[in-house]
């Protein structure tokens, strides 16, 4: 007798120890899954998304309230704006890009200015 329930110990022990080698390869597996989850951070690239999304459509909405606004200004007076403005704050200094196009609108102004003065010279 002792020694069938010695057996029936040993055939559910190698039954457990099976069970237990088959938890462990699908818990690699969710692991590994696991792992590549936590990698792709969704989250963040959820956050990414929406911060983009959100301001693209307030640079629309905030381009379309400036456009309404300056609709009726003559190209020049707008460029004149600009130039004022990005002279007081300096802001154009902070990246060389932003320099370039400060400096191109210097140009076009001046452009402007030339084309007038020869205009006018041209009438007196």
């Amino acid at each position: 007798m002792m020694v069938k329930r010695i057996g029936e110990l040993e055939h559910i022990l190698a039954d457990l120890i099976q069970v237990n080698k088959t938890m462990e390869e699908r818990l690699d597996k969710h692991g590994a899954r696991l792992y590549t989850l936590e990698q792709l951070d969704i989250p963040q690239q959820v956050s990414i998304a929406v911060s983009e999304v959100v301001t693209d459509a307030v640079d629309w909405a905030m381009q379309a309230l400036l456009r309404n606004r300056f609709r009726d200004l003559p190209e020049a007076d707008m460029k004149e704006i600009l130039h004022q403005r990005l002279w007081e704050s300096d802001s154009y200094k902070s990246h060389k890009d932003h320099m370039q196009l400060f400096e191109a609108l210097e140009k076009s102004i001046n452009r402007e200015h030339s084309k007038e003065l020869a205009h006018d010279l041209a009438e007196g």
